[in-house]
């Protein structure tokens, strides 16, 4: 997605782009709009510096739904820069469900397609956990997408950076460190990914501390043996985080706040890209694009060489879970 080419293409960003502004919100400028085929009904995406927003409802109504999303946080994929086709689109998360909003057009190759209407075209689509709902044509005179600049270039400007290899935005704050986290587990052949012992801690809780030392977090409550070994196991619920206890030693830890982080700044809430930029690198046997990485602890004694670690990505390519644990529990 070069600068010429967005420069070159700006008269048709101006032309396709004018449909929306009045419906916007004081202040902001259309991303892309439509009305959907079919169903009397009308999609607005619009953004400044700091806020972008999506709203769907009756043609010239009320909105039946309007979500709003800070510039740094919103899922925006921009174009790929390959094909005829030049189209990108903003998803934006309510609960379980998402809403992914496109538009796009046809760019003109020749003479001949230059004095032919554009092309243009536009989509919504609706998942839960996953899982596609509904899936929403706009219909093309209607379509209103402005490419060049726009979110894009808001993100830039609030010092973010686009991943093609994770398709996440990573931030200029998450920098590489000159030693990654990591490692290779020498004792393995072939050589496997391992993190160091002292990354299994949130926050200064760490596998393996003793009950002892956890006094002023709370008192550990019996629970239900998770996996039918028939051991007693005791769990501290706190906000954010649990930890998991036998005999007296933490032994599994699990976070879904961004409060918990661990030594190396992992945690909660970051993207994809981030977490790799964290590691180093993409663990071996696992894509940039991957829905869960694993690892485990580099061997420094008999007890670290058990511990694993399971990063968990939500439905919009950020963390949403980091478990600490034995690998028979």
């Amino acid at each position: 997605m070069g600068q010429k080419l967005r420069v070159c293409l700006a008269g048709y960003g101006i032309l396709l782009g004018t449909m929306a502004q009045a419906d916007c919100p004081a202040g902001q400028e259309a991303f892309t709009s439509c009305q959907i085929e079919g169903r009397n009904t009308e999609v607005f995406v619009c953004f400044d510096d700091h806020v972008a927003t999506y709203s769907y409802g009756p043609t010239g109504g009320t909105p039946e739904l309007f979500l709003s999303e800070n510039i740094e946080h919103v899922d925006f994929k921009p174009w790929s820069g390959l094909g005829k086709a030049i189209s990108e689109s903003v998803t934006f998360y309510n609960g379980d469900y998402a809403y992914d909003v496109g538009g796009g057009f046809d760019r003109p190759f020749s003479d001949e397609e230059m004095a032919q209407p554009i092309r243009r075209f536009g989509w919504v689509e609706v998942t839960q956990r996953g899982e596609r709902v509904v899936s929403l044509e706009c219909i093309p005179d209607t379509v209103s997408y402005g490419f060049g600049g726009g979110i894009y270039d808001a993100k830039v400007a609030a010092g973010l950076t686009w991943s093609w290899d994770s398709k996440t935005w990573i931030s200029e704050l998450i920098q590489p460190t000159a030693t990654p986290s990591l490692m290779q587990s020498q004792p393995y052949n072939p050589a496997e990914d391992c993190l160091p012992a002292s990354e299994f801690s949130l926050n200064g809780v760490a596998m393996g501390d003793p009950l002892d030392k956890l006094g002023k977090l709370g008192s550990p409550e019996p629970v239900e043996d998770p996996t039918s070994s028939g051991e007693k196991i005791d769990r501290m619920t706190l906000v954010g985080m649990a930890l998991d206890i036998f005999e007296d030693v933490v032994i599994a830890m699990s976070s879904t706040s961004p409060d918990w982080k661990m030594p190396s700044g992992l945690r909660v809430g970051l993207t994809r890209g981030e977490v790799i930029r964290i590691l180093g690198r993409v663990p071996n046997g696992y894509a940039a694009t991957s829905q869960t990485f694993v690892s485990h602890a580099c061997m420094e004694n008999q007890d670290t060489a058990e511990w694993s670690i399971l990063i968990e990505f939500g439905q919009d390519r950020r963390v949403s879970g980091i478990s600490f644990a034995r690998p028979w529990y």
